[in-house]
């Protein structure tokens, strides 16, 4: 009686990516083709937009984090193939974000008034004010709101970052 060992190596050896959310999510994947194999897919996070044999089209989320496809392949109901790639979605370079609100009411969400993005480690002034022009705070980087006991209301906010003045109002909801 003989044996046959067969090896079957991956398709390739998938690396990671990195795409930002500022450019287009829409992403196409391919493997090798061979007419005897049927082709399986599976992502974390992201949408499928078409699949095809060995071609796989995803619409990336444009959340921050970490995703993985799979691929394998089947041969005469017999596993064959296997590639894992990984996607990290990454900020967008020159990115700054300015929430419009927050919710410091003890319910664990949304408790502190926060820039975000790129370039929000960069910011050299920021300081904050109530509706009658009073200066809060201030500070010579990026700083965290809690809202102290402020009431609920609007307030401004004026913020220096590379060179380029932000003025932006907050609403604080308890």
């Amino acid at each position: 009686m003989k044996w046959w060992v067969l090896l079957l190596l991956p398709f390739q050896v998938l690396s990671q990516d990195s795409y930002n959310i500022c450019e287009d999510l829409v992403k196409t994947y391919y493997v090798p083709y061979d007419a005897e194999k049927e082709y399986y897919w599976q992502i974390t996070g992201g949408e499928i937009l078409s699949q095809e044999e060995n071609v796989l089209t995803v619409e990336w989320p444009q959340v921050l984090g970490n995703y993985k496809i799979i691929a394998w392949t089947t041969n005469y109901s017999c596993i064959g193939d296997t590639s894992s790639y990984y996607v990290d979605i990454v900020d967008c370079p020159n990115s700054i974000y300015f929430p419009r609100a927050f919710t410091p009411n003890g319910d664990g969400i949304n408790e502190e008034y926060e820039i975000t993005g790129a370039l929000s480690e960069n910011i050299k002034y920021m300081a904050i004010y109530n509706r009658w022009g009073e200066k809060l705070i201030e500070a010579n980087n990026k700083i965290l709101w809690s809202g102290n006991n402020y009431p609920s209301g609007i307030y401004s906010l004026i913020v220096y970052v590379e060179n380029k003045k932000y003025i932006k109002n907050i609403t604080l909801i308890r």
